[in-house]
């Protein structure tokens, strides 16, 4: 059984601080810890079920220095003669992440829970459960937390979509949208596949509000059949939402948008949104200010 002692988000010391603030702190350091094998206090490991081969990882190259690492499981027992130098015949390949909890606890409710003692099967069980739609998935690689040691989880974190999981990582740490956007214009990645990745990890109101905007922009087969152009444009001076925009960035109206087909069209603006205040001293980020020994 997993020996992860849970570690809840925010810490107490900063349970009355907005979550928006330390967000937007965490996205300040994020350059500090994205790729730094040295401090990161968890692993993530995700199945490429239908891959043949060596999975492609569209912009891997662009947002990381080092090398996917992949492994290679087999769940076919005839397999099991094979030599280690070679993939086993029906391996299924399996990327190994190593990060930060804060980052992952920060945007996605499903890991946030999972992290503070929640059980996988009680969040899939949820109100707001991680959603998959490969029925092909078999029991046996459903969400969980695997052997490890009290301070480094391990995750088996079969996504939707595992091509773009990397590219909801590197926003998790940066809160950069550019390197999707430009994912999504060339084609490398289909806006249905990151999507339901969203749902499934339940991502905050940016990246939810970022995707309903690119398909009311790019996708919408109404706006398209009407020949209407996108009025939906992002700014830095954009007074706050009001409550229907908020309604619009639901999980529940997101699959609804799913549902619908619709082809790429022309290129929407975007925006970063910033959080105006002072820094503030994060002592009980032990993951992110103390590095392992």
């Amino acid at each position: 059984m997993p020996s992860f002692q849970p570690k809840p988000f925010p810490p107490p010391a900063l349970k009355d601080v907005p979550i928006e603030y330390i967000t937007d702190q965490l996205h300040a350091m994020g350059a500090q810890y994205w790729d730094e094998l040295e401090t990161a206090d968890c692993t993530i490991i995700v199945p490429f079920p239908h891959a043949h081969g060596r999975p492609e990882l569209p912009a891997f190259s662009s947002i990381s220095r080092r090398e996917p690492m992949f492994t290679y499981t087999s769940y076919d027992t005839a397999s099991l003669g094979r030599r280690v130098t070679q993939p086993p015949l029906n391996a299924v390949p399996r990327i190994s992440l190593a990060l930060h909890i804060d980052y992952l606890a920060a945007h996605s409710s499903f890991l946030r829970g999972l992290f503070s003692g929640a059980l996988p099967l009680d969040l899939m069980f949820s109100p707001n459960p991680p959603v998959s739609t490969n029925s092909a998935v078999p029991a046996d690689r459903l969400p969980r937390l695997m052997p490890c040691s009290p301070d480094h989880p391990i995750v088996f974190l079969p996504v939707p979509d595992p091509t773009t999981f990397h590219l909801l990582i590197h926003w998790m740490y940066f809160g950069d949208l550019s390197i999707i956007e430009n994912c999504l214009l060339r084609g490398l990645i289909q806006w249905e596949g990151i999507a339901r990745n969203v749902e499934y990890l339940g991502l905050d109101a940016d990246m939810k509000i970022f995707l309903r905007d690119w398909y009311s922009a790019w996708l919408d087969p109404d706006r398209i059949s009407d020949g209407g152009e996108s009025d939906t444009v992002y700014s830095d001076s954009e007074e706050e939402d009001d409550d229907d925009d908020d309604d619009c960035s639901t999980a529940s109206e997101l699959d609804d948008v799913i549902e619908k087909p619709a082809d790429c069209l022309e290129k929407p603006a975007l925006r970063t949104g910033v959080i105006s205040h002072q820094p503030i001293t994060f002592q009980s980020f032990h993951s992110l200010c103390s590095p392992s020994v």
